[in-house]
Order: C-alpha cells, then sequence, then structure tokens
C-alpha cells in the first residue's frame, strides 16, 4: 500500500464501530473478492494520483442502499453484498473517496477485510 500523509490521518484506533458493505460476486465471499485491482494485477490507467490509490484499494459503500445501487447499475460487479464491520481495533485506513454517493475506499490486508464480514445478502 502506498501511505501518503493524507490517507495516515483516516488511521484511527479508537473511532466507534462502522459498518461498509462490499459488493462480491461470490458466496461466501473469499479473499479474492478483498483483493484491489492492483493486488488482483488488473492494469489501472490514470493519470491523476488520487485515483491511482484508490486502485491500490477496496470500494466499500456507507449503506446498503447505496451498494445495492451501484451493484444493479454494474452487475458485472457481483450479486452480494458484504456487510463488514470494523470495531475500534482495527488495522485499516479509510478514506471517504471519489466514486458515487457514500464510496469510501479501505487500504489494508484483504484476509483482514474478510474476516470483518459479519453477513452477506443477494442483491
Amino acid at each position: 500500500m502506498v501511505a501518503t500523509v493524507e490517507a495516515a490521518r483516516c488511521y484511527n484506533r479508537t473511532m466507534a464501530e462502522r459498518t461498509f458493505w462490499r459488493i462480491v460476486r461470490t458466496a461466501p465471499p473469499t479473499r479474492r473478492d478483498f483483493m484491489s485491482h492492483i493486488e488482483l494485477g488488473i492494469p489501472f490507467y490514470a493519470m491523476h494520483q488520487d485515483i491511482m490509490r484508490q486502485a491500490e484499494g477496496l470500494s466499500v459503500y456507507a449503506t446498503e442502499a447505496q451498494a445495492r445501487r451501484k451493484a444493479r447499475q454494474l452487475p458485472i460487479l457481483g450479486r452480494w453484498l458484504a456487510e463488514i464491520r470494523i470495531g475500534d481495533d482495527f488495522e485499516l485506513v479509510i478514506e471517504r473517496t471519489r466514486g458515487g454517493p457514500g464510496h469510501h475506499t479501505l487500504w489494508g490486508d484483504p484476509d483482514v477485510m474478510l474476516s470483518l464480514v459479519v453477513r452477506l445478502i443477494e442483491v
């Protein structure tokens, strides 16, 4: 992960539990569902540094409705929604990023993110 000062400020071990929604392709989800474009080896061409940094992270949404709407707009992303709960002892960087209403990016270990899944629902 490329650490930046801006992203590092989002790292907070004392925040209250937060919930995010990830669109996934498999049920149950696998580690691959929580790997970034860069980790998956997907070519990602962008001129803007912020967009490249997002490609190193994982797209999630703040609400189920936001994730459901995106999954319906782009069925190729997957047909399942994984609810992720991040407690105050998380080891992830979280940042509100571009990508639509409620879009956030998480940076961290895919295995950690997978372990935080508490529920899976079909779109």
